[in-house]
């Protein structure tokens, strides 16, 4: 008999309100330009956040889950009776969180040698939704009887095959996280051109750069269309919540089908891309 549960982080982008059995979320935490620090989802909503970086002059900076906290959580859901962790992290490439959580596998492995309790550390080679989207999934196949086997290769099938494309209406943020130079961001602004970023695979590139404001919307959704074998299935995230009502209004209206969610991208894209960015997750045909 098996009781499986699920760790992951809150760059998952996870809705606060999914109603999960499951799945356990640790936050980040966000130090801003002031000092003070809060823990995502929990001292901080994504909108108050969206309102911090709007006004500040330095991004705030986000600390990835330390080995302590993975281990406390392993060492509370082992005494609770669990039999199998299953620990989804961001990913690796881009955070110390993967390495933190195997190093508390190691260490919880070491100290309880007699311990039967299995646990799995899978690197999600993914930002925001595009791994949220199959933890939200797994959780479900957890209370379907699932071995921990069958729902391990789930998710790395999954996280596999998943984009996102993103795309923010201002290069201020870009150029304030170092993703693009200064000298890019001000001839971006001042030629008004805003690029469409594909998220694939743990790396960023940018595919296409349309002028204007009112061609974002309509170049990501070209992309989108472009790259996927099943428009029907899709999700979109905004930090910008009219200019996600607008994305989702013409999603519906070009792809004949409302998203399957809507959610507010957190700290991890926001952070980069900032408080007036969009994106849709979607399936590749791999």
């Amino acid at each position: 008999m098996y009781n499986i549960k699920i760790i992951t982080d809150s760059g998952c982008d996870i809705p606060a309100k999914a109603k999960l059995k499951n799945v356990e979320i640790l936050g980040f935490y966000l130090t801003t330009e002031d000092g003070k620090s809060y823990e995502e989802r929990y001292d901080i909503s994504n909108k108050q956040y969206y309102k911090i970086l709007e006004n500040c002059t330095n991004i705030p900076k986000t600390a990835h889950i330390t080995m302590m906290r993975y281990g406390e959580k392993i060492e509370s859901l082992v005494r609770d009776g669990a039999t199998d962790i299953i620990i989804v992290t961001i990913n690796k490439g881009a955070s110390a969180t993967y390495d933190a959580a195997v190093m508390a596998k190691t260490m919880f492995i070491d100290e309880n040698p007699d311990s039967n309790v299995r646990i799995e550390v899978v690197d999600s080679n993914a930002y925001s939704i595009a791994y949220g989207w199959p933890v939200m999934q797994a959780d479900k196949m957890i209370d379907e009887g699932h071995t921990p086997q069958q729902i391990v290769s789930y998710l790395k099938s999954e996280f596999a095959r998943t984009q996102i494309l993103l795309s923010a209406y201002s290069l201020k943020f870009m150029k304030k996280s170092g993703r693009i130079s200064a000298a890019a961001a001000f001839a971006g602004e001042l030629m008004g051109l805003k690029p469409i970023i594909v998220m694939d695979h743990g790396e960023t590139n940018v595919v296409q750069k349309g002028r204007g404001d009112k061609l974002v919307i309509p170049a990501l959704i070209r992309q989108f269309k472009e790259r996927t074998n099943d428009p029907k299935h899709y999700i979109i995230g905004y930090t910008d919540e009219e200019y996600g009502k607008e994305l989702y209004s013409a999603c519906e209206k070009e792809l004949g089908v409302p998203p399957m969610l809507a959610i507010e991208l957190g700290s991890a894209v926001a952070t980069n891309a900032g408080n007036h960015s969009i994106g849709i997750m979607y399936y590749t045909g791999e």
